[in-house]
Formats: C-alpha cells, structure tokens, sequence
C-alpha cells in the first residue's frame, strides 16, 4: 500500500521511527516534512501563526502536503501531529482517493494549548482517529468516527542496549526529559543520596545561568501548569545536567548507561506511560517510574521493572538498587524481555491498527 506519511520525521524523532515502521511492513512510503516550515521563521512569527491559526507557515504545510498527494497518489496518508490542516486539504485529499488517518502521541483534549481551531474542525473529516491517550478515549469516540487506542511504544532498531566507553553515557541512575518542577524536586533529592546521577533534556539552561527570560518565562510557566516557577540557578543539578536532548544512537547509549533510568510521567497532564516506558527497559537499563495502572500492566512489578508513589519510595529504590547490582541487572534483563515479547515495538503496534483500519 502507498502510505504517505505526514510530521516530523527528522533524525531521532518518534515519527520518523513510526515511518520506519510502516516501511518495515511493506508498504510504499513518502513523508512530508510538515515541521519545516516552522523551523524555519522566527519565534515571533511562529507565536503568532499558532494563535491565529493563519499566515505563510500554514499555507506552506497545506499547500505542499496537497502537492505530495498529487504527485505521490496514496491510497493512506497517515497525519502524525497535524494541528494544522485544514478542512478542504483533508477533502481534497480524500477526492484523490486516499484514506486519512489522524494520530498525535501527545494529549490532545486535555490541555487547551496543545489544541487548534483548525483541527477541532479538520478531526470530523478524517476517516480513523488513532489515539495513545487512554484518557481520551470519550473525546475520540464521540466524534464518531472508527477510533482506534494505540498505546506508545519504542523503535527495535533504535532503541536497543548500545555499550560505550565513553564516559560521558555511564552512571548510576540517568534521566532523559524536559524540565517540570516536580521533576527538579525529584532530581535534587536523588543527587542528595550521593548517587551518579546523569540527566539531559530541555529547559533546563536555568539552573545553569539563572537568567530571566520573557520567551524562558513563557515557556516554563506553561511547563509548570499552575505551580509557580522561580528562574533561579542551581549549582547542583547544573552541575549534573549533561546538555539538550540527544538523538539516534547517543539516545541509546544515553539510556543503555544508566544502570537506572527513569520514567517521571508529566503532572501537567494525566498520562499513565510515555515512549520512555518502553525505551528505557528495551536499551536494558532497568526502569523506574511513577506508579500507574497502565505501567503496571504493561510490566510485572518488581520483575519487569520497579515503581513508586512517592519520593519516599523513589529514594528507598534507588539507594537499594544502587547497592544490589545483581537485583538490578535481573529485573532490567526481564523487562528487555518484555520488551520483545510482549510486541511493544512501533512495527507491532503499527501492524494491529493497519490491520484493524483494514477489518473496517
């Protein structure tokens, strides 16, 4: 099946990864770049477009998503975080005889700023609504159209124990995300143990320089969701924050190296997993994360992987496992396991909403 493939699909990005997939599968398959284009303004220019809705950068993203079609023909095109197109491109889509399948990997109704005008509308004229969000399920069925749950997963060729003798990758427990302030809390108490903590991510240059932005104001104050951010330097977490988020085989060696990774799901929105559920046990590090239902359900724990509820009970496992290497390596080595076995790589979950799309 010709498939083309609309979103972020550079180096290192989970879409490029669900691409990949879709290749791996069978099918033809052709992205379009939909992010470039806003890449390529300036942070003005992209505010104002987001809130208007309106402006070149949309414009580009509809009128060259059309000219793939036309050129390319799909008999799918699969729309991966598209808050941007707009209702007569979906149709003139579907008049070049294409199915249209809408899916985003992050929360769509739950947060007001993750959504737009131009797709509260454009959701109505798609055919399947794919959705990894279990909490929205409500939302997604009363639309009314074929909607189908895909939980997040991880990519088998990317995310895989990857050695290295650099030290840079190596320490005890890491952490790969962006900055929240629970998150901080967290990490200040983990650093207090003593233990070789390592993490990396975004918006975390604060702790670093103490500086007081208006663009690093917005962006922290919408990361906060409702807690109040204090732009203030920190030499101990700045000390051991290792840069920006990293890609491709830097990712893997970033989680392979941590004897311990962890998951902190976000407090700004109700997530119960994210991909670095997955990511972290398939690169054989064993995962520590925030206890939910759907962690529970996807590994065993104190088997697959280990949970907590608290930074009581964060702390207490992280010293324990820290001390107990061979309790450590055997979990992380079962949750692997589960990994491959339990056909959490995107090429599996690919497969069932295809096939699923095709039953329909």
């Amino acid at each position: 099946m010709k498939i083309l493939y609309l979103g972020e699909i550079g180096p290192g990005q989970t879409a490029l990864m669900r691409m990949r997939a879709l290749e791996r599968l069978g099918h033809t398959v052709r992205g379009v770049r939909t992010m470039e284009p806003w890449k390529r303004a300036s942070w003005i220019k992209r505010q104002v477009q987001r809130r208007t809705h309106r402006g070149s950068i949309v414009e580009e993203i509809n009128s060259t998503v059309l000219s793939a079609a036309r050129q390319f023909r799909p008999a799918l095109v699969w729309a991966d975080k598209q808050e941007f197109l707009r209702v007569e491109t979906i149709e003139a889509l579907r008049n070049l005889g294409a199915r249209l399948v809408h899916f985003t990997p992050d929360p769509y109704f739950a947060l007001a700023w993750k959504r737009t005008r131009i797709m509260d509308e454009a959701m109505q004229h798609f055919d399947v609504l794919v959705y990894c969000k279990s909490y929205e399920k409500a939302n997604y069925e009363a639309i009314e159209r074929l909607a189908i749950y895909m939980p997040l997963g991880y990519c088998d060729e990317n995310h895989r124990p990857l050695s290295s003798d650099d030290p840079r990758w190596s320490c005890e427990v890491g952490f790969l995300g962006g900055w929240e302030p629970r998150r901080e809390r967290m990490l200040h108490a983990i650093a207090r143990t003593g233990a070789d903590l390592k993490f990396r991510g975004g918006y975390w240059e604060f702790l670093r320089d103490g500086k007081w932005t208006l663009r690093r104001r917005i962006i922290l104050s919408q990361l906060a969701a409702g807690e109040r951010v204090l732009i203030h330097r920190d030499e101990v977490l700045g000390a051991l924050w290792q840069g920006d988020e990293v890609y491709g085989d830097d990712y893997a060696r970033a989680l392979s190296g941590a004897k311990i990774g962890l998951g902190f799901l976000r407090k700004s929105w109700p997530d119960q997993h994210t991909t670095r559920t997955f990511e972290i046990p398939a690169c054989g590090s064993l995962l520590l994360a925030d206890r939910t239902d759907e962690h529970q359900e996807f590994f065993t724990e104190g088997k697959e992987a280990e949970f907590f509820a608290s930074t009581e009970e964060l702390l207490d496992k992280v010293k324990f496992y820290c001390g107990n290497e061979s309790a450590r390596r055997r979990i992380a080595e079962a949750g692997l396991k589960r990994c491959t076995d339990g056909n959490y790589a995107y090429v599996h979950r690919l497969k069932i909403v295809l096939d699923a799309i095709s039953r329909n």
